[in-house]
């Protein structure tokens, strides 16, 4: 039977569609069959009418970055004063103790909260995540996340396979890289390899995330390189002597299938390099500033045409996995940034890129006849932030 859900406000997310006033969706089971006015379709469907009041209704949103494996460390990290402390109090922690109930919990809340899409980073733990993510009822991604220097004989070893996710029809595993100063350029190589060779999978790095970074990487020197000197992670290191992106295009891991994770110290130059790359940019705005590691360049980003995305990170850096917090963000300190706009970057922008591979995902993030029926409602403190501009 055909249901019509009637909104005061609607986004489809279509292009030039802008909001829709006192809209209405007609569903039937998972399927969208028609979007326009209410007192249209209503001449047009009989069925049963959910009346969703006074909201504004959108498409499911995309988490697309968030480290699930770490969700038993809500609250116990410390931030503010960068990204060295942080990791300092991170490693004070039972970093992998792994919860599979909480990472449950954690998705059930997601999904309530009208979470569609789920990308997770996973260190230890990608297998175990998948199948949970397998057995949920969002699509998704399980990145196994690699570190380090060592190079396999074969680069399909880097990506694990598990039943559970091939069966499900909505998720894929795929494999990510850390980060340009913990893995080898070789390591990072090989993982991009074996993503493209699987069928062209998403492939995700942390980049240009902040200042210790680019300090090691250009000086060879900074508060993370000795933190990790004194710890015996690393005894010499032979810097590159190149910045974050430059370095990453250089090494070839940015294209069409690249996920750059964070992109903080991103400038105009490396933003053009970014956009003409064709890789996607995903900003987790409320990580950096718990962490304390400054502002992501959203306009700078957006005006050079790179695609933007938003993500949580994990509970080790933010207060919760909800993608309309960073749309919050976004609002309150873009003020040029429209709401469709920042909708975009938890719906039409992450299906367009998780959609090149997984199917799944090419069906959301649009409220249009044929997509999937996955709607989220844009909470108070969004449309809080349209009304005091």
């Amino acid at each position: 039977m055909t249901e019509l859900l009637r909104a005061a406000r609607l986004a489809t997310m279509t292009p030039g569609a802008g909001i829709l006033k006192d809209a209405a969706v007609a569903v039937e089971g998972d399927d969208i069959l028609a979007v326009g006015s209410f007192s249209g379709l209503r001449r047009e469907y009989s069925g049963p009418v959910r009346d969703l009041g006074d909201v504004l209704l959108a498409p499911g949103t995309f988490n697309s970055h968030t480290h699930l494996e770490m969700s038993h460390l809500r609250g116990k990290t410390h931030g503010g004063e960068g990204f060295t402390p942080w990791i300092r109090s991170m490693l004070a922690q039972p970093l992998y103790d792994f919860d599979a109930a909480c990472v449950r919990a954690e998705l059930f809340s997601s999904e309530r909260r009208g979470v569609a899409f789920v990308a997770d980073i996973s260190t230890r733990n990608a297998v175990d995540i998948g199948t949970i993510l397998a057995g949920s009822g969002l699509g998704f991604v399980s990145f196994n996340e690699i570190i380090g220097r060592d190079v396999p004989a074969n680069d399909a070893d880097l990506l694990p396979r598990v039943r559970e996710v091939e069966e499900s029809g909505h998720g894929v595993m795929s494999v990510a890289g850390h980060a340009l100063h913990s893995t080898s350029g070789e390591r990072l190589r090989a993982s991009k390899r074996a993503a493209k060779a699987a069928g062209g999978l998403p492939w995700s790095l942390h980049l240009a995330e902040n200042v210790d970074e680019e300090d090691m990487l250009v000086h060879g020197g900074g508060a993370f390189f000795e933190l990790l000197k004194s710890r015996g992670v690393i005894e010499s290191y032979d810097a590159p002597g190149e910045r974050p992106v430059p370095l990453a295009a250089s090494l070839g891991l940015l294209d069409a299938d690249t996920l750059a994770v964070h992109c903080v110290m991103t400038t105009r130059e490396d933003a053009a390099i970014l956009a003409r790359s064709g890789a996607t940019v995903c900003l987790c705005p409320r990580s950096n500033a718990h962490i304390g590691e400054g502002v992501p360049p959203v306009r700078t980003l957006l005006e050079a045409g790179a695609p933007v995305c938003l993500g949580t990170d994990g509970l080790c850096s933010n207060a919760d996995l909800d993608p309309y917090g960073e749309v919050a963000w976004v609002l309150e300190h873009e003020p040029s940034v429209s709401l469709v706009d920042a909708l975009a970057m938890v719906t039409a922008t992450p299906a367009r890129f998780f959609g090149r591979a997984v199917p799944y995902a090419a069906r959301l993030g649009v409220i249009a006849p044929g997509r999937l029926a996955r709607f989220s409602v844009a909470p108070p403190a969004v449309l809080d932030i349209l009304s005091q501009r």
